[in-house]
């Protein structure tokens, strides 16, 4: 009798240790699911940008440079992803109270920096002012242009930049209003960056001056508050991927 029930106890244990096992493989094959397919579980990133050529265009065969850029960026990192045209503000504000979310061409300054986590540079831009040929508008110093009317777009740190400190700046909300306004003579000097002017003065057969180069920026992604670290820290690592093997060079010069 006591053998029998030695023998039993061998074979619960026995069972247990099995038991013990599999569960162990299940846990393994979880986890290698987990590594080897980050899609079937990652959350899908909105993504919001407005229409501002040749940044980011709606409709036609190409996206523009900044939509290139961004979709290449999160195509590259495997964070599955969707493009969304919105009004700049719209897309400032929900991207500020909405996890999963993020924004561009923003224009990186310390009074954006605190409200979103960043991946910068997309790429980096120039502010000029631009006026017709021949006006006889002389722009040799910043100060030269306190008293002029200057057109800019609604969410460009350059033109905040510009009517914090006194400057008259009227803004729209795409910049091909600015050339026309300029070539109507209803505004007096265009503050734009040379690829949009090109795009533009091209599009409207407008030739313009370039008076004098301002503002420097940086334009970013500017992501949610909530969004993770590890996330963040894999856009901006491929980001510099994308500058050290020449692929942010070879989107903007598709454009030029």
């Amino acid at each position: 009798m006591k053998i029998k029930i030695a023998k039993i106890r061998v074979m619960k244990i026995e069972s247990l240790r099995a038991c013990r096992n599999n569960v162990k493989s299940i846990l393994i094959v979880l986890g290698i699911l987990c590594v080897f397919t980050p899609r079937a579980f990652a959350v899908t990133y909105t993504l919001y940008t407005e229409v501002l050529p040749p940044y980011s265009f709606v409709g036609g065969p190409q996206k523009g440079v900044a939509v290139d850029i961004a979709s290449t960026l999160f195509e590259r990192a495997g964070i599955p992803f969707e493009v969304k045209i919105t009004p700049w503000k719209r897309a400032y504000v929900t991207v500020s109270e909405t996890a999963n979310t993020c924004f561009f061409p923003v224009q990186r300054n310390q009074e954006r920096e605190v409200f979103f986590r960043w991946v910068s540079p997309l790429y980096i831009s120039q502010t000029a002012f631009y006026g017709l040929k021949g006006d006889g508008i002389k722009v040799r110093t910043l100060q030269d242009a306190k008293s002029l009317r200057i057109g800019s777009y609604n969410g460009s740190a350059a033109a905040e930049y510009l009517d914090g400190i006194g400057y008259d700046v009227k803004t729209v909300v795409n910049d091909k209003q600015n050339i026309k306004k300029l070539d109507r003579k209803r505004i007096d000097l265009w503050a734009g960056d040379p690829l949009s002017v090109r795009y533009f003065s091209g599009l409207e057969g407008v030739e313009l001056d370039e008076k004098l180069v301002y503002f420097t920026t940086l334009r970013a992604l500017a992501c949610s508050l909530q969004t993770p670290e590890k996330i963040v820290e894999k856009l901006q690592k491929e980001l510099n991927a994308m500058y050290a093997d020449g692929t942010i060079d070879n989107i903007l010069n598709s454009y030029q």
